[in-house]
């Protein structure tokens, strides 16, 4: 097991190596200039010629890659284009705030989808599964923006017990924080909860009728051993396959929510970013995007041996 994650996380450095190259490429044939973006009406062929070569610009763009690398193994991810502000330091303010929003939002999802998969799986075609795939269905068909206005007209201008919007930080009072991150919390958790709850429901119809479960029936084993103990372990594994997708990817991907809750994560930084065409910025915001999906995917692999004793990894 140690030598698979060890030779997993020397993976990880060809891997991101590739990401960068092909995203900095990729950047680079975008039509428009970043400099005459931010210069905009004040736009002089002088002045425009100094930023570029400020910004290491004017060099071919191999050049321009290599010398980013350099400074990105030095910790210096370069300083956004219009701000001037460094790109590591955006970034470390951000993230824990999109990590918050994520993990949050995965124990919302998990709360909601294993009892009501569960129920639905072991009593197949009575209300209460077609009351679990009916709200599952409903739940994947609502867009998150939809849901979340939803969310702010029942708990906010509804019961007024949550703020419509905005964002406290941890300093400003926990309990303060706490209140205005539920909504947004909500509006992911529940979404990824209707997708998971029809995961939970067919990976436990196909567990319940295998040998392993009917035999532990036949000893005499509790309904609630047998489902948490036998069924649910081995159920969970395509569960959590698509669990730590959904990390990786809400971590640049969650920026419908943080823009209509105001929530300054990283989804909105690197939207920003992009529109903008500040390069030091999108390649930042990229890297920790991807070196995130490319982590949670590792987790998801270690957890397998841990939910399937079946599954080893050869030292």
């Amino acid at each position: 097991m140690r030598a698979y994650v060890i030779r997993r996380l020397l993976l990880l450095i060809p891997t991101l190596l590739g990401i960068t190259m092909v995203v900095f490429l990729a950047i680079q044939s975008i039509p428009g200039d970043p400099i005459e973006a931010y210069l905009g009406q004040f736009y002089e062929e002088e002045l425009a010629a100094s930023l570029r070569k400020q910004y290491g610009l004017d060099k071919p763009v191999y050049v321009q890659y290599v010398l980013w690398l350099g400074r990105l193994a030095r910790g210096d991810w370069g300083k956004e284009v219009l701000s001037g502000l460094p790109v590591l330091d955006q970034i470390r303010e951000r993230l824990p705030v999109s990590l918050e929003l994520i993990f949050g939002a995965m124990i919302v999802a998990l709360l909601v989808a294993i009892p009501a998969g569960i129920t639905s799986a072991v009593r197949p075609y009575t209300a209460s599964d077609y009351t679990a795939t009916t709200g599952a269905m409903v739940g994947i068909s609502v867009p998150e923006f939809f849901g979340g206005i939803l969310l702010v007209l029942l708990f906010s201008l509804g019961l007024g017990i949550l703020p419509v919007q905005g964002f406290k930080p941890w300093s400003q009072g926990a309990g303060d924080h706490l209140a205005h991150m539920v909504l947004p919390v909500l509006t992911l958790g529940l979404t990824r909860g209707a997708l998971l709850t029809r995961m939970v429901r067919g990976c436990m119809l196909e567990v319940v009728g295998q040998d392993y479960v009917k035999t532990a029936r036949a000893k005499g084993a509790s309904e609630f051993l047998v489902i948490s103990k036998h069924a649910l372990k081995n159920a969970m594994i395509p569960v959590i396959t698509v669990l730590g997708l959904q990390v990786g990817f809400l971590v640049g991907g969650s920026i419908v929510v943080e823009t209509i809750f105001s929530v300054p994560g990283l989804g909105q930084y690197g939207i920003n970013a992009i529109s903008s065409r500040d390069y030091p910025a999108v390649m930042g915001f990229i890297l920790v995007s991807s070196l995130t999906f490319v982590m949670a995917n590792l987790m998801v692999d270690l957890a397998y041996a841990f939910l399937d004793p079946r599954i080893r990894y050869e030292d």
